[in-house]
């Protein structure tokens, strides 16, 4: 924060004073206390962890920070499906947002967060919510539905440029939608739970609103300077529109394309879907690792029920030496991202922060009369922290194998997948 020099100097001057006789005790006691209670007004401005900037009255009770990030991405595919269903390379800005949080009269706390990327506004966070003093808080709005370590971690923090291919079998049914969220957590515990409708659409909707619950239980039983034990078990249940009871759960290969490898086709007789799991997460040192398990049931109403499955294994090591033991947060049940313990300096021989990481993804969409496909996945990852406001990625991911049950996944075995990113977040 940047701190005021002026409350010194006046009672500097009031001790002047009082010495020189000019006033007494009784003055100076007054004068002190005035001075004291004009000071709660004073508004100290100042940049949050040195990044976003953030306004904050005197006695705490008022705050806002403003921040952003710019995640820019080059992608390459090598594929042909001599079919005219080629994916897309090229560049994007894949994210570009500008993100306000929040107090006000002490507990009551507020987010917004807009997304410009693609020449278009998206409203990804929009919520307002009571944080008690124990930890407790419930927030209103547009915000994330508490299921996968994957979807709650930041895509600031998340050591891949992208997530999994199975994250897809959950963030169908549990990404950001409008609802009410509860969470709490202790020295080695966190709870989150919650009711949504649906997400926020610009589109016209023909039916009334769907709705589901989520709740997300972590419990760690190791939290040390340099290791930390994360285990984690979570479900969700959703229902659709009777009128309009359309699902489809299908994958890309990036955002940027429009191939999707496996996909399910839609679903037009679901009724529910239900999901659960476990996760997992452990660091010891500069190594960091974490797994999660989804199985998703499909109801149905006029055929029999359909159950698919994914999972995701994956390892990070910073080559530098730096542990995201520092950087686990209990309050939330997930992990930030990396900091360099020095940040780069050309000319006093700072390199930064250094990380690699491996990920093993598979996704099952086959069940009964549904071949939705199968797709296991390998991902690589070099990424290069400057300091903590910019991180450069190098990606790399092959799909090792499908069940080549169309011309699709039958070309995209062993198709490879190159990203690179520029990433800003303040």
């Amino acid at each position: 924060m940047i701190a005021s020099p002026a409350k010194a100097a006046d009672q500097a001057l009031l001790d002047i004073l009082l010495s020189n006789g000019a006033i007494d005790q009784a003055q100076y006691n007054e004068l002190l206390s005035k001075e004291a209670l004009e000071e709660a007004d004073v508004v100290n401005i100042g940049f949050a962890n040195g990044s976003g900037l953030n306004v904050k009255s005197a006695d705490g009770a008022y705050e806002v920070e403003i921040g952003g990030r710019l995640h820019l991405d080059y992608i390459d595919h090598s594929f042909d499906s001599r079919i005219g269903k080629d994916p897309i390379s090229g560049s994007q800005v894949r994210r570009g947002r500008i993100e306000i949080d929040g107090v006000f009269d002490n507990n009551w706390g507020y987010a917004a967060e807009f997304d410009y990327a693609k020449n278009k506004v998206a409203i990804k966070d929009i919520k307002l919510g009571y944080e008690t003093d124990g930890g407790a808080s419930l927030y209103v709005g547009h915000q994330k539905q508490p299921y996968s370590l994957s979807l709650e971690m930041s895509s600031n923090d998340i050591p891949f440029v992208e997530r999994s291919a199975d994250n897809y079998l959950v963030a169908t049914f549990t990404d950001r939608a409008i609802g009410a969220r509860y969470e709490n957590s202790g020295a080695n515990w966190f709870v989150a739970a919650g009711v949504f409708g649906d997400a926020m659409s610009n589109s016209d909707t023909t039916g009334d609103e769907g709705w589901g619950t989520s709740g997300r239980l972590v419990y760690s039983p190791i939290i040390e300077d340099e290791r930390i034990l994360h285990l984690g078990v979570r479900g969700s249940y959703r229902e659709v529109d009777i009128a309009t009871p359309t699902m489809q759960i299908k994958d890309k290969t990036t955002d940027f394309s429009g191939l999707s490898i496996v996909n399910t086709g839609a679903l037009n007789d679901a009724e529910s879907a239900t999901l659960f799991g476990p996760e997992m997460a452990a660091v010891w040192g500069p190594l960091y690792v974490f797994a999660e398990h989804t199985t998703t049931q499909v109801g149905r109403a006029a055929a029999p029920d359909l159950e698919f499955s994914g999972w995701h294994a994956a390892a990070a090591w910073s080559l530098t030496g730096e542990s995201r033991a520092s950087r686990y947060s209990m309050s939330s049940g997930e992990f930030k991202g990396l900091r360099p313990a020095k940040n780069f300096d050309w000319a006093n021989g700072g390199i930064g922060a250094w990380e690699i990481a491996a990920r093993y993804a598979a996704i099952d969409l086959n069940d009964g009369n549904v071949m939705g496909g199968t797709e296991d996945a390998l991902s690589i990852a070099l990424n290069w922290y400057p300091n903590r406001s910019v991180r450069i990625m190098a990606d790399w991911s092959r799909v090792l194998d499908t069940d080549e049950s169309n011309t699709i996944r039958m070309f995209a075995q062993d198709m490879d997948i190159f990203t690179l990113r520029t990433q800003w977040n303040f």
